[in-house]
C-alpha cells in the first residue's frame, strides 16, 4: 500500500469506516435462524461464482455480474442480509483465498460493495418495497435501488481510479458509464426474475436461472473482447511501422504518451483523450507508402524526395478513414504536419483552422523527434528541445498547446522514456 497517492489511502480509509459502521449496525438486526443461514450460504456460493466471472473496462475498472445477485438479495432478505452475501462473495474469491489480491484491494473492493448493497437497499425499503410479497409487485423500489446501486458503484470506484491516475472523475465516470449502464440494465430485470424464481422454487430454480445470467454475462464479454482485439491492432499496426524506420523504433507509443498527457491538461473528456491517443499511435502509418530507403536515407532529402515523405499524411488518413470507431478524427493524421502560422503540409491551416487533436499531435511529433535520433541529425537533450518548444509556440505550435505540455513536463507528468500503459493498481471491481 505505500505506492499509493495518500488521498488513495485516505479514501479507502473512509469507505472503510463507512462499512464497518453498516455492518456493526445490520448484524444488530440480522435474524440467523436456521433457514436465513441456509440461503445466506447459498447466495454467498452463487455471489462467488459470479465474482470470479469479472470483465476488464476501459480505464482499469472491472464489471461482474454479482450485480444481479446483490439486486436479488436486497428483494429477498433486505439490505441486512444482502450486504453479507455481497462481502462473502468478495472475501470468498479465488484470488483473495489464495492470498493473490493485496489487503488493501481487497478492503476497498469490499467497502464499495458494502455501501453500494446497503445504500439501494434502504431505498427499496424507503420507497415502499416489502421482502415478504411476490418480488413482481415492487418494481418502483426495485428500479429505485437498481439506480442507486449503479450510481454508488460507478461513483466509487471512479473516484478512486481518478486519484490513482491523477485524471479527471467525470470522464472517467462517463467512460465506465457508457460501457455499464446498458449491461446494468439488462442485468438488473435477471435479478428480479432470479428473486421471483427462489420465491417460487427454491435454491433449484435459481441455480437454473444462473444459466441465462451467464449467457448474457457472455454477450458483454464477447463485446469488450473485440474492443479489445481493435486497441490490439492499432498497437501492432503502430509497432510494425515503426519496425519500417529504425530511427523511430517507439516514436509512436511515446507521441500517444505525450498527447494524452497534453490533453488531459487541456481538461479534455476522457473519451476524446482516448481517441487522441488511438489517433496518435497511427499519426505516421501514411509512411507505408513510403519506401524504407527513403525513411532511412542520410543526409539532406531533395526536394522532390521530399515532396513523397511529405505526403505521408494524406495516405494515412485515406488509410485510417476506413476505420469506423475514429470518424473525424482520421483529420488529426491528415494535418498533423500543420503549422500554427500556415506554414506546414499538406493543406496550408492555419490557427483554430487545424483540429486540436492534430495541434497537439503535431507537439507530441515534434518534441519526440527532437529528442530522439535521426538518420539526418543527432538528437537534442531534454533541455534544448524544451526550448525549442517555447520559441515555436505562435509559429510551429499553438501557444495554448505549449503551456499545457510545460505544465505537464514541470509536474513531472510527461513520460521521459516509454512507459507502459496505465494500470489499474487496486484490480478495482464493478
Amino acid at each position: 500500500m505505500n505506492n499509493l497517492p495518500g488521498q488513495v489511502k485516505f479514501y479507502i480509509f473512509i469507505l472503510s469506516i463507512l462499512a464497518i459502521a453498516i455492518i456493526s449496525h445490520s448484524f444488530n438486526n440480522i435474524d440467523l435462524n436456521a433457514t436465513n443461514l441456509i440461503a445466506i450460504v447459498f447466495f454467498i456460493f452463487i455471489s462467488v461464482v459470479s465474482e470470479s466471472l469479472t470483465i476488464q473496462l476501459p480505464k482499469g475498472a472491472r464489471y461482474s455480474v454479482t450485480f444481479a445477485v446483490d439486486l436479488a438479495c436486497i428483494i429477498l432478505f433486505g439490505p441486512d442480509i444482502a450486504i453479507w452475501v455481497a462481502l462473502g462473495g468478495e472475501l470468498f474469491k479465488k484470488d483473495n483465498i489464495k492470498r493473490q489480491t493485496p489487503y488493501y484491494k481487497i478492503v476497498f473492493n469490499s467497502a464499495q460493495l458494502i455501501l453500494s448493497v446497503w445504500l439501494a437497499g434502504i431505498t427499496y425499503l424507503y420507497l415502499g418495497g416489502t421482502i415478504d410479497s411476490q418480488p413482481i409487485s415492487s418494481i418502483i423500489p426495485f428500479i429505485g435501488a437498481m439506480l442507486v446501486y449503479s450510481f454508488v458503484n460507478i461513483s466509487t470506484v471512479t473516484i478512486v481510479l481518478a486519484l490513482v491516475q491523477k485524471i479527471s472523475p467525470w470522464g472517467i465516470w462517463l467512460m465506465n458509464f457508457r460501457w455499464v449502464a446498458p449491461n446494468f440494465l439488462t442485468f438488473a430485470p435477471l435479478g428480479l426474475l432470479m428473486a421471483s424464481m427462489y420465491k417460487l422454487t427454491g435454491m433449484w430454480g435459481v441455480s437454473l436461472f444462473f444459466i441465462p445470467l451467464l449467457l448474457a454475462r457472455y454477450v458483454f464479454k464477447s463485446y469488450m473482447d473485440v474492443r479489445q482485439i481493435y486497441l490490439d491492432t492499432l498497437e501492432a499496426l503502430a509497432s510494425t511501422l515503426d519496425a519500417k524506420d529504425k530511427y523511430t523504433r517507439g516514436h509512436s507509443e511515446r507521441v500517444a504518451k505525450y498527447a494524452v498527457q497534453i490533453a488531459r491538461e487541456l481538461k479534455l473528456p476522457e473519451d476524446q483523450v482516448e481517441t487522441i491517443e488511438h489517433v496518435a499511435l497511427l499519426h505516421d502509418i501514411g509512411k507505408i507508402g513510403v519506401s524504407a530507403e527513403l525513411l532511412n536515407r542520410k543526409g539532406q532529402l531533395s526536394a522532390s524526395e521530399f515532396d513523397l515523405i511529405k505526403l505521408h499524411p494524406v495516405i494515412g488518413a485515406n488509410i485510417l478513414k476506413e476505420i469506423h470507431d475514429l470518424g473525424s478524427a482520421t483529420e488529426y493524421v491528415r494535418y498533423h504536419h500543420e503549422k500554427y502560422d500556415g506554414s506546414g503540409y499538406p493543406d496550408g491551416l492555419k490557427g483554430d483552422n487545424i483540429p486540436l487533436g492534430a495541434r497537439i499531435i503535431t507537439l507530441a511529433d515534434s518534441f519526440d523527434a527532437m529528442t530522439s535520433d535521426r538518420s539526418y541529425r543527432k538528437k537534442m537533450n531534454w533541455e534544448e528541445a524544451l526550448e525549442e518548444v517555447k520559441r515555436s509556440a505562435g509559429t510551429h505550435f499553438d501557444p495554448q498547446i505549449v503551456k499545457a505540455f510545460l505544465n505537464r513536463w514541470e509536474n513531472r507528468t510527461i513520460p521521459t522514456q516509454p512507459v507502459q500503459p496505465i494500470e489499474n493498481p487496486l484490480n478495482l471491481t464493478q
